[in-house]
């Protein structure tokens, strides 16, 4: 089974300590993209005969090189080196109360000079192309690629997951992310975001159900609504599910997101292909899709324990065990 995706990978800077940014602060060197994140997750899970390709740029330096000696081994890298640009690098610091601060220097980067040319050649022959928010937002030319993507996905019959990530600082205006956001649903077999992102970008102070049934309206297929603390929702159009996700001590919660969906889609893709997924009866999609949302409360609770995006990730016999240990 072959899963593509594509989007920008920084080198992250992972503060060992807690406090803001310090010049002579410890760090924890790591790649940090959503994409390249839920490409290495996917493949941790162990699924069978799966494929997940990674496509981007990367700028002539020693971030990009850390990037391919970091990945190569685990996914299929699409990421030349281009003479002359440079490679995305992000700060994270942890503060307290389990918040944390990104900072950026990725502005001109060579994956923000992505284009649709060399995505497209990609697509063919894939079961699964998968998307996050973040990317269109980088420039206008990965707004272009990322869009006429999902057009060409749609032409070709080839099923979507969008994962919305939704970062603000990155959108000059609200209205141009929903606009975005809006034209993406749309293209979308499997929808999730959080529910703290709807209430960010879309503000209608909605209940999650009410949230839900909106988004699954719009494509139709599969939405998946998490809640923090709270757990999850996933919702099909006929079937509304909840998980009340684990309590665990949280370390450092950036790239959970990434592993959920990373573990919702191997929910599904270890014995269906999402086109066949699609079409199979209510019955059986219901329990598949009771198994994915409990596969993806693990594999994002297990990250949030753990420093770091790609090193946090769970392989499937660690979910398994996760699950049959009682948690306090």
């Amino acid at each position: 089974m072959n899963i593509v995706t594509f989007g920008e990978t920084m080198v992250q800077y992972n503060a060992k300590y807690n406090g803001p940014y310090r010049i002579d602060g410890d760090y924890l060197e790591d790649c940090a993209g959503a994409e390249s994140n839920f490409a290495l997750d996917l493949c941790r899970l162990g699924i069978d005969d799966i494929s997940a390709k990674w496509v981007s740029r990367l700028g002539d330096d020693s971030a990009g090189q850390f990037i391919l000696d970091t990945l190569l081994d685990e996914i299929t890298v699409i990421a030349p080196k281009c003479l002359g640009e440079r490679t995305g690098v992000s700060y994270l610091n942890h503060l307290d109360n389990d918040q944390h601060t990104k900072t950026y220097q990725r502005k001109g980067s060579a994956a923000s000079k992505l284009t649709f040319q060399e995505i497209q050649s990609h697509l063919r022959g894939t079961d699964l192309l998968h998307v996050t928010g973040i990317t269109p937002a980088l420039s206008d030319q990965c707004r272009d690629s990322t869009l006429r993507a999902l057009q060409h996905a749609q032409s070709i019959s080839l099923p979507v997951s969008f994962d919305l990530n939704f970062r603000e600082q990155l959108w000059d205006k609200i209205d141009d992310a929903i606009r975005v956001f809006d034209t993406m649903i749309r293209t979308s077999t499997i929808f999730k975001l959080g529910y703290d992102e709807a209430e960010a970008v879309w503000g209608k102070g909605w209940t999650p159900s009410q949230y839900i049934r909106h988004f699954q309206k719009i494509n139709s297929g599969i939405v998946i609504l998490t809640m923090g603390a709270e757990g999850a929702i996933v919702f099909d159009g006929e079937s509304m599910i909840s998980h009340s996700g684990f309590e665990v001590k949280v370390i450092d919660p950036v790239g959970a997101g990434d592993a959920f969906v990373a573990g919702f889609i191997a929910g599904i893709i270890r014995r269906y292909t999402p086109r066949q997924f699609m079409e199979i009866d209510k019955t059986e999609r219901y329990l598949i899709l009771e198994e994915a949302i409990k596969i993806a409360n693990v594999c994002g609770a297990i990250t949030c324990t753990k420093r770091g995006d790609t090193s946090a990730m769970p392989t499937m016999s660690e979910v398994e065990q996760f699950v049959l240990v009682p948690k306090c």
